[in-house]
């Protein structure tokens, strides 16, 4: 019934089979000691609690007592801690592989994917999958209790067990539906819950634009309506297993009501003592607790093998396609690009575009906004393949290059700042041994040297998530300084100072242009001031090359560069106002 679920358990399971094993064998201990403790119950009446027993026989059954509770306390122990240890640990070692896939995954996947389902995912779905392994031993822990406790009724009386016995076919019944019914539901219900992670985490990411724009109470209808339809999924799981509960207890009442009504005819009989009696029903009452953790652990492996699939479908994403063969390259020459076209599904973004990029030259690449230029910083860094048309380094095509040794020639200075919750130090070195003289160098490359000297604890300042602590310029600027400590031979700007001021702009450009000293630069720019000193400059316009030259030529042609920088320098103006 649960074979994909315990498949997919396994491989978790099995670093730490002796533990299981263990557990397991602890297992049969604890069953044997329930066993113990009900059959005791019959000398306990029959003989400790008789008015002819003697002191004697009431030191033995006491004895006895304590002796079942010195070999339980270790037995119980160990069976569930090594349990609690192998969930937990399979959990950890779920979400490492999970998120070690996810880093293998295409760029494209996460832009149609949300992000809150994938964190839903890795923290909750493994949670439920894990404790998959935990209901598995429910159901093996579990049923040998009721094995040995109905071995013990049926010794003390089959004819009343056989009352017991008729009622097997209902719980059957209740689990079968409960089970079927909440894994129907529970894929939902996790599903849900990584929106409502989602939601969450664009609140949070999103406040400084909620605030501007006075979103608040958008946020929140938002975030209520993806909670309620999440708390109505859930309620529908939470039913069944609350009413599978009372169901349970409902049979096992019927039933023992039929034992008192036989169990009456019996002793008036003869054929069944007091003592028996006793002990057959503390039997028949330890035995509901089984069944309740049953019905439980029935619920748990359902909701376990729904987390199973989202996982599942984790694994089965094609991961990033790494064609090439080639492990090292040293960029000696140039970089060409020919007849390239691109597309994200509907129209081309590039057209047929050929350029070229000389070892040593500056490169920029302007126009305006969706022309391509991002795009073609994407394509070069191996996030998006090259088809048709190709890219050459030094005349070798990239899909030949492996991804980690392409990427290896590139540092990239992006628009999108990237700085981890961390310190300053583990965001420049990112977690590389680099010596102090080194990251003085790149700091002061980048003139980030004086503004983290007034901070309190310098280099090991924590600067918040995405380095929210620090200005916009400042950001940039520690990633100028850890794209120098990475000291690759090619540099991609890719718009790095558009969203800065203009004091803050003319510190970046600065550290750009120490940066870029004896390497080879390629820009996409905005502000067409910053590149007026390249050796080429190519004007794009819906994905196509219009226009080719130094910032002289492109001026005196005036054509479309002339229009752009005129453009640009009107804005300029107004801003300046």
């Amino acid at each position: 019934m649960y074979s994909n679920l315990l498949k997919g358990l396994w491989p978790y399971i099995k670093p730490h089979k002796k533990k299981a094993f263990a557990s397991l064998f602890f297992a049969l201990v604890l069953a044997g000691l329930k066993w113990a403790q009900a059959a005791l119950v019959k000398p306990v009446f029959d003989k400790g609690l008789s008015a002819n027993g003697s002191i004697q026989e009431v030191i033995v059954i006491a004895g006895l007592l304590v002796l079942i509770m010195i070999l339980n306390f270790p037995a119980r122990f160990l069976h569930f801690y090594w349990i609690r240890y192998i969930v937990d640990k399979a959990t950890c070692e779920m979400r490492t592989n999970i998120y070690a896939k996810i880093q293998k995954l295409p760029i494209w996947h996460f832009q149609q994917r949300k992000q809150g389902i994938l964190v839903s995912t890795l923290v909750n779905d493994t949670i439920t999958f894990s404790y998959g392994f935990r209901a598995a031993m429910d159901l093996i822990r579990e049923p040998l209790y009721a094995i040995v406790l109905l071995g013990l009724a049926i010794y003390r009386d089959w004819q009343l067990t056989l009352v017991i016995l008729v009622t097997a076919p209902l719980f059957i019944l209740i689990f079968n539906k409960s089970g079927k019914s909440v894994k129907k539901n529970q894929g939902t219900v996790q599903e849900e819950l990584g929106n409502l992670t989602h939601n969450i985490s664009e609140g949070l990411s999103g406040q400084k634009v909620a605030k501007a724009f006075n979103l608040q109470d958008y946020l929140l209808k938002r975030f209520e309506e993806t909670q309620n339809k999440y708390f109505n999924y859930m309620m529908k799981t939470t039913w069944t297993e609350e009413m599978a509960h009372p169901l349970v207890e409902f049979v096992g009442g019927l039933a023992f009501a039929g034992v008192l009504v036989f169990a009456q005819y019996r002793i008036r009989s003869g054929a069944l003592t007091t003592g028996d009696f006793v002990s057959f029903v503390t039997a028949m009452a330890l035995i509901m607790d089984p069944i309740r953790k049953l019905s439980a652990a029935n619920i748990k492996l359902a909701q376990a093998e729904a987390a199973e699939k989202r996982i599942a479908s984790i694994f089965a994403q094609e991961e990033e396609i790494d064609e090439g063969s080639l492990s090292q390259i040293n960029f000696s020459d140039k970089i060409e690009i020919n007849n390239l076209s691109f597309s994200y599904g509907e129209g081309n973004i590039l057209k047929n575009l050929s350029l070229e990029i000389k070892k040593g030259q500056k490169v920029a690449l302007v126009g305006l906004s969706g022309s391509g230029k991002s795009t073609l910083i994407n394509i070069l860094l191996g996030l998006y393949k090259t088809k048709p048309g190709t890219i050459k380094i030094d005349g070798v095509d990239i899909n030949d290059i492996r991804l980690k040794t392409l990427r290896g020639l590139f540092g990239l200075v992006s628009q999108d700042i990237f700085l981890f919750h961390d310190t300053v130090r583990e965001n420049l070195t990112l977690g590389k041994n680099v010596e102090e003289e080194k990251i003085e160098d790149a700091l002061q490359v980048a003139y980030a040297s004086d503004f983290l000297e007034k901070l309190y604890h310098k280099w090991d300042t924590v600067i918040g998530e995405r380095g929210v602590r620090l200005s916009g310029g400042q950001q940039q600027r520690i990633t100028i300084a850890r794209a120098f400590l990475q000291n690759t031979p090619i540099l991609l700007f890719d718009e790095a100072t558009s969203s800065l001021d203009n004091e803050s702009e003319r510190m970046v450009q600065k550290a750009l242009d120490r940066l870029s000293r004896e390497k080879t630069v390629f820009a996409v720019a905005h502000r067409l001031s910053t590149i007026s000193d390249f050796d080429m400059i190519y004007v794009l316009n819906r994905g196509q090359v219009v226009e080719q030259g130094t910032h002289h030529q492109l001026m005196a042609h005036k054509n479309e560069y002339f229009k752009l920088y005129g453009l640009g320098q009107k804005m300029e103006e107004t801003v300046n106002v």
